[in-house]
């Protein structure tokens, strides 16, 4: 008994262990990507160059997108009135984009400042709190605009 207790808790701990380096590596990837340029494709995405924008990655087939993660992403564009853009991408048409930030699964979103910098990158539903919580540490760099903008691209 002693025995199934104690490979049980050795269990857990790998299992922790695991999650966390997972997550640790992550948050690498993120740190090394704020120091490369943008990649060009975002270029022909027309990311307003004085507020943040939200990659939006999906795929046809993705229902937690379409029933969660889309409203969700509404919800923030509500609530900042412009302030941030949403560029909804297939992950499969824009796969050199998917690759460059390391999408894994979808929906994944990306949390760029105004200069194009990745500050987040969420693998899954990222909720709208969540989201907005993100957000609030970008030093906004510009007044409100009016409406904000959802757009899907390639």
């Amino acid at each position: 008994m002693t025995e199934r207790l104690i490979l049980l808790t050795l269990f857990g701990l790998t299992v922790v262990a695991a999650w966390a380096a997972s997550r640790w590596w992550l948050s690498l990837r993120v740190q090394r990507l704020q120091r490369v340029d943008a990649p060009p494709e975002l270029d022909a995405l027309g990311l307003a160059p004085t507020q943040p924008a939200i990659l939006y990655f999906t795929t046809t087939t993705c229902g937690i997108c379409r029933l969660q993660q889309a409203p969700a992403l509404r919800q923030v564009t509500q609530r900042l009135s412009g302030r941030v853009s949403v560029h909804q991408l297939d992950a499969v048409a824009a796969e050199s984009l998917a690759r460059y930030y390391g999408v894994l699964t979808v929906p994944t979103t990306v949390v760029l400042d105004h200069q194009r910098r990745p500050l987040h990158v969420n693998h899954g539903l990222a909720p709208a709190n969540q989201l907005m919580q993100q957000l609030a540490a970008i030093e906004w760099s510009s007044p409100a605009l009016p409406g904000a903008t959802i757009s899907t691209g390639a």
